[in-house]
């Protein structure tokens, strides 16, 4: 797989983990991804960054003050060129921002903001920190979907906001957002058997495994949880898991789901 030294605005760019437990959030993505985790910074709250092969994959924080209690989440950012018009157009287009464009030093602008269905997702404009320097390989970013109970205001509202346009997928209630030719993610449709009425729409990370039977095993291992055991799809074999924190996250063995 390539590296990346830049993303296209509209297109997945960074993914941070905030973590109720990072000592024991920490060791578990060493052992089920083989992350390098670096040390905290104290100026920025403590957030760390995780490597492969010395190429940045994603970041790690603590949960931040008043937000104790809860279960640590995965955060999907866009790349931006623009942060302060792209809020003002969620605003437009029916979302909410929580996080008005913060500067984080010269890494760059950060906001964090939710579809008009409740799915949250940020922003990033890059500075001296252009993102994931590596995705679809073992350990890494492969895709992201929003879980939505209402799939055709969500796919509008992405594929308006983020330059994209939206694709069903025949016969399952799917679509795909595409930049051109290239996959950027996927929007689906939250079903009373799968996901109970309580739980809000969200952004789900899908990373690359080798074996995700292996996975599994590494995540239980390590004082996870599997959520749903490795099953085989026609994008590869899937198993959903969960962190020590709580944070949920899919893995995928085989072809990769933005191919």
């Amino acid at each position: 797989m390539p590296t990346y030294t830049s993303h296209p605005a509209g297109t997945p760019t960074w993914l941070d983990l905030s973590s109720p437990d990072l000592n024991a959030d920490l060791p578990f993505y060493e052992q089920v991804f083989g992350w390098n985790i670096s040390e905290g910074v104290p100026e920025y709250g403590g957030y760390r960054m995780a490597f492969l092969n010395g190429q940045r994959v994603a970041g790690l924080a603590p949960q931040m003050p008043g937000m104790g209690g809860g279960a640590g989440a995965w955060t999907l950012y866009f790349a931006s060129h623009d942060a302060q018009a792209d809020v003002q157009r969620i605003r437009e287009l029916g979302g909410t921002v929580f996080v008005e464009p913060m500067q984080i030093g010269d890494q760059g602008q950060m906001a964090v903001a939710a579809d008009p269905t409740g799915a949250v997702f940020g922003l990033w404009q890059e500075g001296t920190h252009t993102g994931m320097e590596l995705m679809g390989e073992h350990g890494s970013l492969s895709w992201a979907q929003a879980n939505t109970r209402d799939l055709a205001g969500a796919s509008q509202f992405y594929a308006e906001l983020l330059g994209a346009t939206s694709q069903p997928t025949p016969g399952i209630p799917y679509h795909t957002l595409h930049h051109g030719e290239d996959w950027t993610a996927g929007v689906m449709e939250m079903d009373a058997a799968d996901f109970p009425p309580e739980q809000p729409p969200h952004w789900v990370a899908y990373f690359a495994v080798d074996n995700a039977d292996a996975a599994a095993q590494a995540a239980v291992a390590n004082g996870g949880q599997v959520v749903s055991p490795p099953h085989d799809t026609p994008y590869g074999r899937i198993v959903v898991l969960q962190d020590p924190g709580g944070a949920v996250f899919n893995a995928i063995e085989g072809q990769q789901l933005g191919a």
